[in-house]
């Protein structure tokens, strides 16, 4: 039987990890597969789902489960899907009740992220996981931590795909890096992303060691700017230290800096440290989450203590100040994310995957 998948998204946000990979996916398959999304945000990159050659719905209903089911039950019909598969609570309670309605429908979650629901929602989906035919976990970090937090999952069937990227383009119109050492982070500002233990390094490298010539810039935004700002100005960084907002041109940023960043301690995968990886940049990253899962300490990278200021300090500068080891650690990035990031294995792992379903 041939897959035909339905993806249930909250949005075309191609800024947000899952949408793009979904787009990889609708792209691998194209008229074999249809997304259904129900959030009128982004609109501007519908045209990049549509030229796919997949079937493009929307359903703008706030909370009406009622009509967003009566719509997915339509498109199922109509497209003749065999596999749904989604994420998060709005998607997962979706999923659940079209399963009712539609009981030969395989229904498969992916967990995008560690992060646990509070307390009645936890109860919920916890019924809700009981439906599901099949989990994709995107990290051994995000597996262990959700079957911590719901054990039911050891015993249902499920597998870990690791997310899939590519190497940014340069869109040629992005900002340019002041003289001196550039160091990139992408980040939303929140406290998991720990940005602050990057601005308070940054301040002992310029402070004590002395090193002017150095510049940290990060790209996002969210609600931890204004506390920043006020760090970065008690330490009298302001001349050293950028939060640039949303950038358009990732792939300028990742292309032309000198040194990628990433001090998240709760990171499900790190698809930007994918990016940087096959960027040829030298990376350093936390010691956690799923972060070592991808790079590998002094090999493709340097994995050091999330909150240990003075290890990111010694990082930075190893990196800064032998450019042989910093070569070579960034030659050794690229080639692992050309053998276990690639978009190709991430497609063609879930195409294997969907096969695998129907065939049970």
């Amino acid at each position: 039987m041939e897959p035909r998948i339905l993806y249930i998204l909250s949005s075309f946000n191609l800024y947000g990890g899952t949408p793009k990979k979904t787009l990889d996916l609708m792209k691998h398959l194209s008229n074999r597969s249809v997304v259904y999304v129900y959030h009128n945000s982004f609109s501007e990159f519908k045209s990049k789902f549509v030229a796919t050659g997949g079937g493009v719905y929307e359903g703008f209903y706030g909370r009406n489960i009622f009509l967003h089911i009566r719509k997915l039950l339509s498109i199922i019909d109509t497209e003749k899907i065999n596999i749904i598969q989604t994420q998060f609570s709005i998607g997962e309670t979706l999923g659940y009740f079209i399963k009712l309605f539609r009981p030969k429908i395989k229904l498969l979650v992916t967990f995008e992220s560690s992060i646990k629901p509070v307390k009645l929602k936890a109860y919920i989906v916890g019924l809700i996981y009981r439906k599901i035919d099949y989990f994709v976990f995107i990290s051994n970090y995000v597996k262990n931590e959700k079957q911590k937090q719901f054990p039911l999952l050891k015993h249902k069937r499920s597998k870990v795909i690791y997310n899939g990227t590519e190497q940014r383009i340069d869109a040629k119109n992005t900002l340019t890096y002041k003289k001196g050492v550039s160091l990139l982070s992408i980040s939303g500002l929140i406290p998991i992303k720990n940005i602050q233990i990057l601005i308070k390094a940054l301040g002992v490298i310029i402070n004590q060691h002395k090193k002017q010539d150095i510049h940290l810039y990060v790209a996002g935004d969210g609600p931890m700017r204004k506390e920043l700002e006020i760090l970065i100005k008690a330490l009298q960084l302001d001349s050293y230290i950028h939060l640039l907002g949303y950038q358009e041109n990732i792939g300028g940023l990742l292309n032309n800096c000198d040194i990628y960043v990433h001090p998240c301690y709760k990171e499900g995968f790190g698809i930007a440290v994918a990016e940087a990886m096959f960027a040829e940049k030298p990376i350093i990253v936390s010691n956690a989450g799923a972060l070592p899962e991808l790079v590998r300490d002094a090999v493709d990278g340097l994995v050091v203590s999330p909150h240990d200021e003075l290890e990111w300090v010694n990082a930075i500068l190893k990196v800064m100040e032998n450019s042989e080891f910093a070569n070579k650690i960034a030659y050794n990035a690229k080639k692992s994310a050309a053998q276990n990031f690639s978009i190709e294995k991430y497609t063609k792992s879930y195409e294997d995957l969907y096969i695998k379903i129907l065939s049970n």
